[in-house]
């Protein structure tokens, strides 16, 4: 016969248990949501710590494990909750069913975001990214050098310019174009970015061009920048991977006139107030205004119960406190990063400190601004294309172009 008091116990103390609020359960343990951030900026740890901190202030309890991911060598993997990719991928990671849509009432503040960089993001009327940045190519001239101040094309650069005679890597004071053309990616993007001007029409590459029927014109643009930068130049990568050094070197009064993104500026120091700067064209053309974008998704092979975490850090990391913090200068960095936000305000809040963002905040704001996209195939069209476009610009290769462009490609 069992105690009167175990009986008494095993049919009362579930039912304390329960109006005390208190679970035999064991309570669930803080969620982790993995998260990478785009590498290729001039200081990643600002971007790191000002997402860090922007998220503890909402969900403390929920830990952030930054994962080293690079867009340009891989797809996502299973374990990424959430990323940031260069839109150059986006209609492939769709077309693989890499990314989850972003329901319109999880987007904060959708209005405040550049145009024509969220449209891009919306695909048959599903948003599938946030921009967080956008980057784009701009000519740097000196502001002493008032013969290059009208320029905004490559061939009138080049017409000012000229060859260039020495073809040591680092030019000669105020001699040629500083441009790096290192990169195999870079320079298809190039040939993208130069037909979209040539043909004088915006498009999203969702059908990509024929490599068996290459655009002689596009490719004696891309010609001139190389006889204006040299060849051991424009294709010179330095040992320490520093990605500005020719920003570098434009401030220590070498090339004549430089080509980079605007982020270039970071690494000017005080000389980036002496030059002047704009969007160019690659033909005489009128200029169809591309930028890439860094912009940020929800895996789409993401747990249920994190669904809502995620599409909150997607928030947080595009918000415009958390940017405005990773690009202003900090305890360690007397500059900014001087990347192009994909917010109004963001322009706004550093305008105060940073002059050079009212410009820029003009340059971003264009009409007719576009994002830079590669179709469903990007991958596999940049790998294909690497194998024809960079030997084509070698100025001995045979190429059916109009003789006056030869002589000026030469």
């Amino acid at each position: 016969m069992k105690n009167p008091i175990s009986l008494l116990l095993y049919y009362i103390l579930p039912i304390i248990l329960m109006f005390s609020g208190c679970s035999t359960n064991p309570q669930p343990e803080s969620s982790t949501l993995n998260v990478a951030l785009y590498g290729y900026v001039p200081d990643q740890e600002r971007f790191e710590k000002a997402v860090s901190n922007a998220w503890a202030e909402v969900h403390s309890d929920v830990e952030l494990n930054f994962i080293s991911w690079d867009c340009y060598e891989e797809d996502p993997t299973n374990d990424l909750d959430v990323f940031v990719f260069d839109s150059i991928f986006l209609l492939s990671f769709i077309e693989n069913d890499y990314l989850l849509p972003i329901p319109d009432d999880k987007i904060q503040n959708k209005d405040d975001l550049l145009s024509f960089a969220i449209d891009g993001c919306t695909i048959d009327g599903d948003v599938y990214a946030i921009p967080q940045i956008v980057c784009t190519n701009l000519l740097y001239t000196r502001k002493n050098d008032t013969e290059l101040t009208p320029v905004k094309d490559v061939v009138t650069l080049h017409e000012i310019i000229g060859d260039r005679i020495l073809q040591t890597e680092i030019p000669e004071e105020n001699e040629g174009l500083l441009i790096d053309m290192s990169g195999g990616t870079s320079k298809i993007c190039m040939y993208l970015d130069a037909l979209i001007d040539v043909n004088q029409e915006y498009t999203d590459y969702y059908e990509t061009p024929d490599l068996n029927n290459i655009s002689s014109d596009v490719i004696a643009s891309l010609r001139l920048l190389q006889a204006m930068g040299g060849k051991a130049q424009v294709n010179y990568w330095p040992d320490d991977n520093n990605a500005y050094v020719r920003a570098n070197w434009f401030q220590d009064g070498k090339g004549r006139a430089y080509i980079g993104y605007t982020e270039a500026m970071s690494a000017m120091d005080d000389f980036a107030n002496d030059i002047n700067f704009c969007l160019y064209s690659y033909t005489k053309g009128e200029n169809i205004p591309t930028y890439f974008g860094d912009i940020v998704s929800v895996n789409s092979k993401i747990n249920n119960d994190k669904k809502d975490l995620a599409f909150e850090l997607v928030n947080v990391i595009t918000a415009t406190d958390t940017v405005v913090t990773a690009i202003s200068a900090d305890e360690n960095n007397q500059y900014p990063q001087y990347l192009l936000p994909a917010r109004y305000s963001i322009y706004d809040a550093l305008d105060s400190t940073y002059p050079i963002y009212n410009k820029l905040k003009e340059i971003a704001s264009y009409s007719e601004n576009c994002l830079f996209k590669i179709g469903p195939n990007a991958r596999e069209f940049i790998e294909d294309a690497k194998k024809i476009i960079p030997g084509l610009l070698d100025t001995t290769t045979s190429l059916d172009i109009p003789e006056e462009e030869v002589d000026m490609a030469a």
